[in-house]
């Protein structure tokens, strides 16, 4: 594992270009097994109506079209279709992993009880708690953002916005507003955000400006870094020109840079902690994993709270840790 550590040592250093050792070394952890999804259940189910789909062009994508993406099928007789993405390191400024051929990090949710693990394993998904906001709150030493997240962000500052007016704003659009916050949403865009709350104009206005007096060395923070003319990538000024980037961006790689680096070092660590545990995907602040049965949800959350705090120093990030810092789900069924 030793040799997993320098590998990853040696891309930090190297902002620009691809480093053979993850090839090597990690990537084999991520695609070599890859997972099966249940290909006839979905189609059954549709058609049955147990299957509630928002968006058929998603279904398409996911139910009569998954043949003919890059999977092969493990078992024409139940319609298992086994997935292998392509993954690619460092394929854009903040070094994130990205996958393709197909997009196995794009699965929408629905899909998700429609994986299928291992034979003798499950699947389970450690998600890192406002991952975001803990970046830019130990980057910009913000102790107002890092109370805010002690005491649960999104429930936090959804009850201060419209606090006189006794309207709560549901905590998924309050998610939305807060990583529009970081990179950069205009007023327009929180209103496009509360459109379904049909709020006047007055409060929609209030709510952008309440946004804005939060956190305000956050604001100060992001504001200087949406000048700057390098990247400020991981906690720093980077040599990597951005200036014909737009504010936004520039900004938006302040934490994106930092959760990058920090999910795949939190990966290499978890895999010393146990080597049983299997990564399937990095999708964005989260692992998925596949565990043996016999494991348990409880040991498994533990294992990957220890390897976050390794990867945190080992990364030397001022990140917050609290009680609300890390999820177990249980997703998928077995082969």
């Amino acid at each position: 594992m030793k040799g997993i550590y320098m590998a990853l040592l040696n891309i930090e250093k190297n902002l620009v270009g691809v480093d053979q050792g993850f090839d090597e070394l990690i990537l084999p952890l991520l695609d070599s097994t890859g997972f099966s999804v249940a290909y006839f259940q979905i189609l059954n189910d549709h058609n049955t109506g147990k299957l509630v789909v928002d968006d058929l062009v998603e279904l398409r994508r996911w139910s009569t079209g998954l043949l003919n993406i890059q999977g092969r099928t493990i078992n024409e007789v139940d319609g298992t279709v086994h997935i292998i993405g392509k993954h690619e390191a460092y394929a854009n400024i903040p070094m994130q992993l990205t996958t393709r051929a197909p997009n196995t990090q794009g699965i929408p949710k629905w899909c998700r009880n429609y994986l299928v693990a291992p034979t003798g394993r499950r699947f389970v998904a450690l998600d890192i708690g406002s991952a975001e906001p803990r970046a830019l709150a130990g980057v910009a030493d913000d102790e107002k953002l890092r109370m805010a997240i002690s005491e649960g962000l999104y429930e936090s500052v959804g009850n201060s916005l419209l606090e006189h007016t006794g309207i709560v704003i549901p905590r998924k659009l309050v998610k939305v507003l807060l990583l529009g916050f970081l990179y950069g949403q205009s007023s327009k865009g929180v209103a496009n955000t509360l459109s379904e709350m049909k709020l006047t104009n007055e409060l929609t206005r209030e709510v952008f400006l309440a946004l804005q007096s939060l956190f305000l060395k956050s604001r100060s923070l992001l504001e200087q870094v949406s000048k700057m003319q390098v990247a400020f990538l991981q906690g720093r000024p980077s040599k990597i020109d951005v200036s014909d980037k737009r504010p936004n961006q520039r900004r938006s790689y302040l934490a994106s840079s930092i959760i990058a680096a920090l999910v795949k070092r939190w990966a290499t660590r978890l895999i010393e902690l146990n080597p049983e545990i299997w990564i399937h995907e990095i999708p964005r602040d989260a692992l998925w994993l596949s565990i043996p049965e016999s494991e348990t949800d409880e040991t498994v959350l533990n294992q990957g709270i220890l390897a976050l705090k390794q990867a945190i120093n080992d990364c030397k990030f001022q990140f917050p840790i609290d009680e609300h810092i890390m999820t177990i789900k249980n997703f998928g069924g077995q082969e």
